[in-house]
C-alpha cells in the first residue's frame, strides 16, 4: 500500500482500537519498545493519548508500515477484540481501496451503481440521487457504517461483486478483484440470494463458486495392452457452492472417457493413455461450462466463471507421475502445461475407502478452514529430509503439524503414514538435484504465505517455470506436487457421512 492512501475513517477506527488496546501511555510506550525497539518520545510528545496515538499512526502510515504496526500491536495484546477486528478490516479495505482508486475518475458511475445495488432498501430510502457518494472514499465509508443484519456478512464483498457485474471494469483489474474476493475471509457465495427471481428483480450477481474437474484413477488387476491398467472415473462440478456429494448429485456431471460406450462410468486405461484422457476430459468440462454460461444468460443472471481446479484421486503408484506437465493445445496449436493453465492438486484414492480415520481427517480439515487466513505454512508445516517414515511421523506429531513439506518424492510408506494420520496438506518436489538454483530457499519463499493461498502459489510457480522450460532453465515450478485433501469435496455418493465436529475437543 502506498503511504497516505488509508481512508481517513479507517484511520479514526485504528486510533480508537489502539487506545482500547493500550489505554495508558505507558502501555503504548512498552508496546513500541518491545515490538519495534523505538521510544515513544521520538514519535510524539507529552499530549493526550488519542493525539499521541494518531501521531504514531501517521508516522507508520508515512513509512508504509501501518499493517506492521497493527500486527505487532495485536501480538502484544492478542486478546483485544477491537484491535483484532480493525486489523482484519484494514487488510480488506486498504487492499480494495488501492485496487479501485486508479479507476475512480472514469468509473465513479459504475461504483455508485454497485453501491446502490448492495445497500439495504430502507437505507437508500433516505437518499436522493444527488446525495449518492461521489468519491470512492465516501462509498467505502458509507458501506462501513451501514448496519448489517448478519455479522458474517461483508457488504464490501457485495459491492465488489456488483461492480464486477457491470462488465465495465478493465480485465486486468477485474482479475485482481476476483482474487481479492477469493481471499476474503468470508465465503462470498453465501452472501447472495439463491433464487432466480431475486436475481432478476434486483439485478444481483451470483458470485462464481469455484468449478472442479475430479478425476479418479484406481489400479486394476487387469492389464491394458500388456501394461498396468487403471480404472478411470471423472466428474465435473460447475459450482462448488451448490454441490453436496451426499445429496444433490445433479450438480455433478459424470464425464465420459474416450472409449466409453455410455453404459459404464469406468474404463480401463494404461499410463500411456492418460495425456489423451485428461485433454478429453478438459474439453468436456469446457463444453459444460459453456452450456452453463448460456443457461444463466438466458435467465438474465450475471455470473462469473473461473477455470476449474483439476483434482486427481490417485493410487500411490501414480503420485509421482507428473500430471501437471501434460500439455493442452488451443486452436493455434500452442501447447501449455495444464499446471500452468489450471490449479492442479492431488488426492489419495485410498482415503475414499478407509473409514477409521475419517473423524480425525475432518477435524484437522475443519481446524485448517477455521484458521486458513492466519495459519502460516512456514510455522505449521513439518519438514523432512528423513529417510524413514518413523522420523517424519515423530516430527509432525511433535509439532502437531497441519501440513508437511518434503524435499523429495514420498515413498509408499510415507504416503501410507500421511493417510493414516490424516494430514490434509503435503507439498513436495519431484526432484532436488538442482545445479543452478537454491531449491531450499525457493521452497521457503513459496511457503511464506497463508495456507489458504498455497494452491494458487503453487500454480504461480508452475506458470513462472513455463517459459523457462524450452530454454532448459531450472525452476522448482517444474517439479512441484501438492496434496490437498478436502474431505467435503468428494465424488457423488461416497459413503462417508461427516460426523458433527467439535474443534475444541483435544
Amino acid at each position: 500500500m502506498n503511504a497516505g492512501k488509508t481512508p481517513g475513517y479507517l484511520l479514526k477506527k485504528i486510533n480508537k482500537a489502539l487506545c482500547s488496546a493500550f489505554p495508558r501511555k505507558d502501555d503504548l510506550k512498552m508496546m513500541l519498545r518491545y515490538q519495534f525497539n523505538r521510544n515513544l518520545e521520538e514519535v510524539a510528545g507529552d499530549k493526550k493519548l488519542n493525539t499521541i496515538v494518531q501521531e504514531l499512526v501517521d508516522d507508520f502510515e508515512n513509512k508504509n508500515k501501518l499493517a506492521k504496526l497493527l500486527n505487532k500491536a495485536l501480538k502484544e495484546n492478542p486478546g483485544n477484540p477491537e484491535l483484532k477486528a480493525i486489523k482484519e478490516k484494514f487488510e480488506i479495505t486498504t487492499s480494495l481501496f488501492n485496487l479501485l482508486l486508479p479507476l475512480e475518475k472514469n468509473f465513479i458511475n459504475q461504483m455508485q451503481q454497485a453501491y446502490r445495488a448492495c445497500c439495504p432498501d430502507d437505507y437508500l430510502n433516505y437518499l436522493e440521487e444527488d446525495e449518492l457518494p461521489d468519491t470512492l472514499f465516501e462509498i467505502l465509508r458509507n458501506l462501513d457504517d451501514i448496519p448489517q443484519a448478519n455479522e458474517d456478512e461483508e457488504i464490501i464483498v457485495k459491492f465488489v461483486a456488483r461492480l464486477l457485474a457491470t462488465g465495465d471494469i478493465p480485465e486486468q483489474t477485474a482479475d485482481k478483484l476476483k482474487q481479492w474476493i477469493k481471499k476474503n475471509p468470508n465465503n462470498p457465495s453465501d452472501l447472495l440470494p439463491k433464487t432466480i427471481s431475486h436475481y432478476q428483480n434486483d439485478q444481483q450477481t451470483n458470485l462464481d463458486a469455484q468449478p472442479y474437474l475430479l478425476v479418479k484413477l484406481e489400479s486394476s488387476k487387469q492389464y491394458h495392452q500388456q501394461r498396468q491398467s487403471y480404472l478411470v472415473e471423472a466428474w465435473f462440478i460447475a459450482d462448488r457452492s451448490n454441490y453436496n456429494y451426499l445429496r444433490n448429485h445433479q450438480d455433478c456431471k459424470i464425464l465420459k472417457t474416450p472409449q466409453n460406450d455410455d453404459k459404464s462410468e469406468q474404463h480401463l486405461l494404461s499410463i500411456e493413455d492418460l495425456p489423451n484422457l485428461i485433454l478429453f476430459l478438459i474439453k468436456q468440462s469446457k463444453s459444460i461450462r459453456n452450456e452453463e454460461v448460456k443457461r444463466f444468460y438466458l435467465q438474465g443472471i450475471i455470473k462469473l466463471f473461473y477455470k476449474p481446479i483439476i483434482v486427481f484421486f490417485l493410487p500411490y503408484l501414480l503420485f509421482n507421475y507428473a500430471f501437471e506437465i501434460i500439455e493442452t493445445e488451443d486452436d493455434d496449436n500452442s501447447p501449455i502445461p495444464i499446471g500452468s493453465e489450471y490449479c492442479v492438486i492431488f488426492r489419495s484414492v485410498k482415503r475414499l475407502g478407509k473409514k477409521y480415520y475419517q473423524g480425525q481427517w475432518l477435524i484437522k480439515w475443519q481446524q485448517l478452514q477455521n484458521n486458513n487466513t492466519t495459519i502460516s505454512c512456514l510455522n505449521n508445516f513439518a519438514f523432512s529430509d528423513c529417510e524413514t517414515w518413523e522420523e517424519l511421523y515423530a516430527d509432525w506429531e511433535e509439532k502437531n503439524a497441519i501440513g508437511v513439506k518434503l524435499h523429495k518424492p514420498p515413498c509408499e510408506q510415507i504416503l501410507g503414514m500421511i493417510d493414516r494420520t490424516a494430514i490434509p496438506v503435503v507439498l513436495w518436489l519431484r526432484k532436488n538435484d538442482f545445479k543452478t538454483i537454491n531449491f531450499k530457499q525457493a521452497l521457503e519463499q513459496l511457503l511464506n504465505c497463508k495456507i489458504n493461498e498455497l494452491p494458487e502459489k503453487v500454480k504461480q510457480q508452475r506458470l513462472q517455470a513455463f517459459p523457462k522450460a524450452k530454454k532448459k532453465q531450472e525452476h522448482i515450478g517444474h517439479h512441484l506436487a501438492l496434496l490437498w485433501e478436502d474431505p467435503y469435496l468428494l465424488p457423488p455418493q461416497i459413503d462417508l457421512l461427516p460426523p458433527q465436529i467439535d474443534c475444541n475437543t483435544p
